[in-house]
């Protein structure tokens, strides 16, 4: 999982950036708000904090940049909404920007929960629970008068 050519979510983030530029390049609306500038930071924002969190040294950077890439996909999803209440992309490119934004959130769920996995797996005391000594020690203690 070090290698980040190949990975899907990888793949797939990079598509709805590159659909997102083409549509905000063939759009001649007047953009006053720059709402599909906007777009297209926020879905390149995905596929980059996720190639940055390959690079990434340990699994803690790792998963700071997966989450990053998670709120992305999120605010990336509601500039596609907006662009489309406001006229900027048709229905038929909402609903294809809409999904593949779907897709990607979930994808970098999962590429999470598998870090995290991979991160319980190799350090399985941090995933003990700590007890006292004696567990009935709080049990035989004196009511205090």
């Amino acid at each position: 999982m070090d290698d980040i050519h190949g990975l899907r979510v990888w793949d797939s983030a990079r598509a709805l950036a590159k659909r997102c530029v083409e549509i905000a390049r063939r759009n001649r609306l007047p953009d006053p708000s720059g709402l599909m500038a906007q777009l297209c930071r926020a879905a390149s924002s995905v596929s980059a904090k996720i190639a940055e969190s390959m690079g990434a040294g340990t699994a803690k950077q790792r998963l700071q940049s997966l989450r990053v890439a998670h709120r992305s996909g999120w605010e990336t999803r509601h500039h596609i909404i907006e662009a489309f209440d406001t006229g900027f992309v048709t229905p038929a490119q909402h609903g294809w920007l809409s999904n593949r934004a779907a897709v990607n959130v979930k994808m970098i769920v999962s590429l999470i929960v598998k870090v995290e996995r991979s991160e319980a797996s190799r350090h399985p005391e941090s995933r003990r629970r700590r007890r006292p000594r004696d567990a009935n020690a709080r049990r035989r203690r004196k009511p205090r008068p």
